[in-house]
C-alpha cells in the first residue's frame, strides 16, 4: 500500500484516541493549528511550538504538491486551540524547509520538515525535541479535520524509533500533519512529526540534525 501524505477527506482513527480537554497538562497547549487561510482556501495542519517563536510542522502543509511554497501571509499558528479559545497565537513572518524536501518536483517524506519563525513570542513553555531516537511507546497528538476544535492524542503507539522514517503503530487522520510523536511521560519530548499515513498505521519523520541547528538559530 503507497504512503499517503495527509490532504483530503478524513480517515478513522484506530486504538485508543483521547480527545484532550482545556484543563490538561500546560505541555499540551504548546500543540496547536497551522491555520492557512487564502483566496478560495482554507487548510489546517497540526505544529507545536519548540521555541518562544518557532514552530515545528510537516513541510507538505506550507508546500504546494509541487513544492512550491505557499503565502506565508495566509499562515498562523494558535496554539493549544479548543474551538472557544487558545492558549496564544501569532502569525507566520518565516518558513524555512528541510534543504531535502524536495525531490525532483515531488515532497520527499523522508525529508518532510518545517521550522516556521512567528511574527512574536507565544508566552507558553515550548516542547522540547528529543535529542535521540527513544524505543517507544509514543504518543501521537494533533487536529484533525474531523474533530478540528479539541486536541486528539493516541496514547500507548507501538513504534521503532529508527531509521529516515518511523513507522507506528496508531492510525492518524488527516489534518494530523506535523502533529508531534511525543514520548517521555510527564515532560514529552517531540522525537518525530507526523507525515502519512501507510497500511492503517502513521508514519513520522524523526526531528534530525537540520532541526536542531534551525532551531538553535531561531531561538
Amino acid at each position: 500500500m503507497p504512503i499517503r501524505l495527509l490532504r483530503g477527506v478524513p480517515a478513522a482513527l484506530a486504538l485508543v484516541s483521547v480527545l484532550v480537554s482545556s484543563g490538561a497538562a500546560r505541555a499540551q497547549d504548546a500543540i496547536g493549528r497551522v491555520n492557512i487561510a487564502g483566496y478560495n482556501t482554507r487548510g489546517m495542519c497540526s505544529g507545536t511550538l519548540v521555541a518562544p517563536r518557532a514552530v515545528l510542522t510537516a513541510a507538505h502543509c506550507v508546500l504546494e504538491r509541487d513544492g512550491s511554497p505557499k503565502r506565508i501571509s495566509d499562515m498562523v499558528f494558535v496554539a493549544g486551540w479548543t474551538g472557544e479559545g487558545h492558549a496564544g497565537a501569532a502569525r507566520v513572518a518565516d518558513v524555512e524547509v528541510h534543504p531535502d524536501a524536495v525531490s525532483d518536483g515531488r515532497i520527499d517524506v523522508a525529508h518532510d520538515l518545517a521550522l516556521l519563525r512567528l511574527d512574536q513570542d507565544v508566552a507558553l513553555e515550548p516542547l522540547a525535541v528529543g535529542n535521540a531516537p527513544p524505543a517507544g511507546p509514543f504518543a501521537l497528538a494533533g487536529y484533525t479535520r474531523s474533530r478540528p476544535h479539541r486536541l486528539t492524542r493516541s496514547e500507548a503507539c507501538a513504534g521503532q524509533g529508527a531509521g529516515a522514517v518511523w513507522r507506528i503503530g496508531c492510525a492518524i487522520e488527516y489534518g494530523q500533519s506535523g502533529g508531534p510523536v511525543l514520548f517521555g511521560g510527564d515532560r514529552p519530548r517531540v522525537a518525530a512529526i507526523l507525515s502519512a499515513r501507510d497500511a492503517g498505521g502513521a508514519i513520522a519523520v524523526p526531528v534530525d540534525g537540520w532541526v536542531r541547528r534551525t532551531l538553535a538559530r531561531l531561538r
